[in-house]
């Protein structure tokens, strides 16, 4: 086995984009498990991805963490702006990290989210948010490890 590796995806027609597609649809199967309501729709992956491309680099990171040149995980965050009543400064969200079961708990996770902090970090945010699945205690027990602390809970009604 290779050593893994964690870059950027800096271009729409890098072809790691590609091999992101199946693993945004399980990450999204595992969400729904863990009590996610709002279900990805049959295209939804390619959907969001072609929306991502345009902005890689200004306002979005896109990180692939490769082993023996397989794609295994993927980290997304976009810098947006508070509302003028909280400030207006800009603020990180990191809104996608996951890593394919057989290659968790292999530090992955961590250069993935360490690569898209520097990058918030290069972009002047003053703070970074991020969602985790209510019942995702794996996911809730990582981010405290790196710092984050619990501020909102949001609820729906289907």
């Amino acid at each position: 086995m290779s050593v893994p590796s964690v870059r950027a995806i800096t271009h729409a027609d890098d072809p790691a984009l590609s091999a992101i597609t199946p693993l945004f649809e399980a990450m999204h199967a595992e969400m729904a498990k863990q009590g996610m309501l709002l279900q990805l729709t049959p295209d939804g992956a390619n959907i969001w991805l072609e929306g991502i491309k345009s902005g890689l680099e200004r306002f979005g990171r896109m990180a692939v963490a490769e082993v023996d040149g397989q794609i295994v995980g993927f980290a997304h965050a976009v810098v947006k702006l508070a509302p003028e009543h909280l400030g207006g400064s800009r603020i990180g969200l990191i809104a996608h990290v996951f890593v394919v079961p057989a290659h968790r708990r292999s530090g992955l996770a961590r250069a993935l989210v360490a690569s898209l902090q520097a990058w918030l970090g290069s972009k002047q945010v003053s703070s970074v948010e991020l969602h985790v699945v209510h019942r995702n205690e794996a996911a809730l027990a990582f981010w405290k490890s790196q710092g984050y602390m619990l501020e909102l809970m949001q609820l729906r009604k289907c």
